[in-house]
C-alpha cells in the first residue's frame, strides 16, 4: 500500500496542472480517446526545459510550481465581475474565467458558430481537432487537450465574405489561482474571408493560466485576418499556440500587440501546402518589469511560389526579459518562394534581456530569403528635441515609445482595431 501510494505521488509529481476530475462527454468514447491520447503524449514527453532547442530561453518553472487549480464547475457571468453586457451589433463570443459566455448570435448567411461541446457532441469537425499539429512536440497543446472542453468553432461557407469582425473576449477577471484550457477551430472554405479580433485580459493583478489553440484552416482563395490583443495581469501565465494549414492562393495575415503577463508565449506554426500560399505576422510588444515575453514562430514553405513576412518590433523595459524565435523553413520542392523575417527592440534601460534568434532553412533553389535583428536605445536628440519644446521627459520617452510601435500596429487595416492597438 505504501508503494501504492507513492507511486501515485511520483506520477502526479512529473505532470504538475494535471489534476484526475471528470469532464463533461467523459462516457463519449470519441472525446474520452482524445483526452487520452493528450494524456498519453503528455506523460510520454513531459514538459520541456531549457535543453529542449524550442523552449531553451523561456523558463516554465514558475507555471509548473503554481499548483493552479481547475474550475470543473461553470461560471456564473454578472456586469461586475466580466465584460460589458449591453446589447451590441457586434459579434462576441465572450469566455468568462475560462468558460463560454452562451448567447444566441444574429449570424449572416454562410457563417456558423457552434461551441466545442456541441462540436464534441455531434462529431462534426472531428477530422480537424488536433489534426493541424503534432501533439507531441506541443506539451501546452497536450495539456489543453487533458482538459479539452471549452472552446468555439467559426465555420466560413464557400465564397462567404464577412465583413464585420468577430470578437473573441476572454475575461481573467475573477480568475483566481486557477487554470484555463480553450481550444478553437476556425475553418474557412474555398474563397471565404473574415476579420477575427482576440482579447485577453484582466483588470486586477491576479494569478492563473491561460492556454489557448487555435486550430486554422485555409481552403483555396480563402483569407483570414487575425488580430489579437494580449494585455493580461502581470502575475498571469499566457501560453498560445496558432497553428495553420494554407491552401493555394489562401491569405493569413496575424497582427498581435502584447503587454502583459508575467511569463507570455506567443507561438504560431504555419504550414504554407499549396502554390501562391502567404501568411504574414506583425508584431508589436512591450516586454515588462520582471515579465518574459516570448515570440515564436516557424513558418513552412511546402510548395512553389509561397511567400511569408513577419515583422515585429519590442520594447524593453528595465529588469524584463524577452525571446523572439523565428525559423523558416524552404522545402526541396519550394522553388520561387519568398520568406523574410526581421525583429527590432528599442531598449529603454540596459539591464533588459533579449534573445533573439532568427533561422533560415533552405532547401531549394530559385528563392528570396533574408532575415535580421537590431537594437537601440531612445535616441537622446530626439528625446532633446521633445524636452526642448516643453514636453516632460516622460511624455517625450512615452511618445518615442509609441512611435516605435506604431510602425506596426499603422499596418493593421480595420482602423476601429488599429485605434484600439495604438499606444
Amino acid at each position: 500500500m505504501v508503494m501504492q501510494i507513492s507511486l501515485k505521488k511520483n506520477k502526479m509529481q512529473e505532470l504538475p496542472l494535471v489534476k484526475d476530475i471528470n469532464l463533461y462527454l467523459d462516457e463519449k468514447p470519441s472525446v474520452y480517446a482524445l483526452r487520452q491520447k493528450a494524456r498519453q503524449a503528455l506523460e510520454k514527453n513531459k514538459y520541456p526545459i531549457k535543453k529542449i532547442e524550442a523552449w531553451k530561453y523561456t523558463n516554465i518553472q514558475p507555471i509548473l510550481s503554481s499548483n493552479l487549480k481547475f474550475e470543473k464547475e461553470g461560471h456564473i457571468c454578472t456586469n461586475e465581475c466580466c465584460h460589458n453586457h449591453e446589447k451590441s451589433s457586434k459579434i462576441e463570443i465572450r469566455f468568462c474565467n475560462g468558460k463560454l459566455h452562451i448567447e444566441e448570435y444574429n449570424l449572416p448567411k454562410g457563417l456558423i458558430i457552434k461551441s466545442l461541446p456541441e462540436v464534441l457532441y455531434e462529431g462534426e469537425y472531428k477530422q480537424y481537432l488536433f489534426n493541424s499539429f503534432d501533439i507531441d512536440k506541443h506539451p501546452f497543446a497536450a495539456l489543453n487537450g487533458i482538459y479539452l472542453e471549452q472552446g468555439i468553432c467559426i465555420y466560413v461557407e464557400k465564397n462567404t465574405k464577412i465583413t464585420d469582425p468577430i470578437e473573441i473576449i476572454y475575461s481573467q477577471n475573477k480568475s483566481n489561482e486557477n487554470q484555463i484550457h480553450i481550444h478553437n477551430l476556425i475553418i474557412l472554405e474555398k474563397g471565404a474571408s473574415i476579420e477575427i479580433y482576440e482579447k485577453s485580459s484582466s483588470n486586477k493583478v491576479n494569478t492563473y493560466l491561460i492556454n489557448t489553440i487555435n486550430e486554422i484552416y485555409l481552403k483555396p482563395d480563402s483569407c483570414l485576418h487575425h488580430y489579437k490583443k494580449q494585455n493580461d495581469s502581470n502575475n498571469s501565465y499566457h501560453i498560445a499556440l496558432n497553428s495553420i494549414k494554407i491552401q493555394s492562393n489562401a491569405s493569413y495575415k496575424q497582427y498581435y500587440l502584447s503587454k502583459g503577463a508575467q511569463i507570455s508565449r506567443q507561438e504560431t506554426a504555419i504550414d504554407l501546402q499549396q502554390s501562391k500560399a502567404s501568411a504574414e505576422i506583425y508584431t508589436a510588444y512591450t516586454a515588462q518589469k520582471n515579465c518574459l515575453t516570448d515570440i515564436t514562430t516557424n513558418i513552412n514553405h511546402l510548395s512553389e511560389n509561397t511567400y511569408s513576412n513577419q515583422y515585429a518590433k519590442a520594447i524593453l523595459e528595465a529588469q524584463s526579459s524577452a525571446v523572439f524565435q523565428g525559423k523558416i523553413h524552404i522545402a526541396p520542392d519550394a522553388i520561387k518562394t519568398e520568406g523574410h523575417q526581421l525583429h527590432k527592440a528599442l531598449y529603454l534601460n540596459e539591464n533588459a534581456d533579449l534573445n533573439c534568434k532568427p533561422e533560415l532553412e533552405i532547401f531549394a533553389d530559385d528563392v528570396k530569403c533574408s532575415h535580421g535583428a537590431s537594437c537601440g536605445e531612445i535616441d537622446k536628440e530626439q528625446l532633446f528635441y521633445l524636452t526642448s519644446r516643453g514636453i516632460s521627459k516622460k511624455d517625450a520617452i512615452n511618445l518615442l515609445i509609441s512611435a516605435h510601435l506604431q510602425e506596426i500596429i499603422s499596418l493593421i487595416p480595420n482602423k476601429d482595431i488599429q485605434e484600439e492597438f495604438s499606444y
